[in-house]
């Protein structure tokens, strides 16, 4: 009876640290299945396409296959809450774009905080620009504030209350103009939107118009020129300043995911992110590249979180 008794005691302790995440035993086994990197954007954006291009680096590292999974919308609140609910095991990471999330965040009514979830890594820091269609009239920051004022205009964003909307929002109310907003499900759309002749222009990452001869940047939302397109002045070159973001993307898993499986992500990020086949793809695209990773992102996203803060008015 005794016998029977420890041996049920040994199955129930074995269960109850499967549910809770694992043993040590199971830690060192990880991962022993697919891991599903959840997209906030749609295909095709930017995290998308940072994570198919490390794909096979990471996938060579980890040991196992990478599942990328898009669920767009909301302004990145359907993935996160999506990432956030999910079991804490690895076996589900957010690509996360930064401010998105965190605007998300303070907008909307999120039961995820940002700064809680276990931060993987940091790959790029990029700023926004005015992207119009490539033979629109509008040739600079005097004829898109002349085209506001006599003109039904428009701008693309990822999601009212979204970072794009502040962006836009904080630049609208710094130039004296006002625009119609329209909502899609994240930057690539946006994008598409201007090139389809939809709207009249949006303000996304910079790095849209690289490659691409149906759009063009009127201005970049910084204090400094961007090496990648050298020739597309900054707005303060254009006589305006204002608090400008910068979007940054990386990976993020859910806030209970055991240390020693977020070190694992963390180390395999760091060698994708380093490895010639994304570096060389990086400078060939424009990303500028800033690499940052762990507890050190995790910092620097609730100093965003700070940050956002100051604009919850425009929001």
């Amino acid at each position: 009876m005794k016998k029977a008794l420890a041996m049920l005691l040994v199955l129930v302790s074995a269960a109850l640290a499967v549910y809770a995440g694992g043993s040590e035993e199971d830690l060192s086994k990880w991962p022993s299945k697919p891991i599903h990197i959840i997209n906030q954007s749609a295909a095709g954006s930017g995290p998308d396409l940072f994570i198919r291009q490390m794909q096979p680096v990471l996938q060579k590292e980890l040991g196992t296959s990478l599942v990328l999974e898009s669920k767009e919308g909301s302004g990145g609140k359907l993935a996160c809450d999506y990432v956030w609910n999910s079991n804490p095991d690895g076996y589900t990471i957010l690509a996360h774009s930064s401010p998105l999330t965190t605007v998300t965040q303070i907008s909307k009514d999120c039961e995820y905080s940002i700064k809680d979830m276990k931060h993987i890594a940091s790959i790029d820091a990029t700023p926004y620009a005015v992207i119009v269609r490539a033979d629109s009239p509008i040739k600079s920051v005097a004829d898109l504030i002349e085209y506001c004022k006599t003109n039904n205009a428009s701008n693309a964003n990822s999601g009212i209350g979204g970072a794009m909307f502040l962006q836009s929002r904080i630049m609208a109310d710094a130039l004296g103009i006002d625009y119609a907003e329209v909502p899609y499900n994240g930057g690539q759309p946006c994008t598409l939107a201007v090139m389809n002749g939809d709207v009249t222009f949006t303000v996304t990452s910079f790095d849209v118009v690289m490659n691409n001869n149906q759009v063009r940047a009127l201005c970049i939302l910084a204090d400094e020129r961007v090496a990648a397109i050298p020739d597309v002045p900054t707005i303060v070159e254009e006589g305006y300043t204002f608090p400008f973001l910068t979007m940054r993307r990386g990976l993020l898993a859910p806030a209970e995911t055991p240390d020693e499986i977020v070190q694992k992500l963390v180390d395999a990020f760091e060698v994708a992110l380093n490895d010639p086949s994304f570096t060389d793809y990086a400078a060939a695209n424009g990303i500028n590249l800033d690499l940052i990773f762990g507890e050190e992102y995790q910092a620097l996203d609730a100093q965003i979180y700070d940050e956002i803060m100051q604009f919850v008015d425009y929001l």
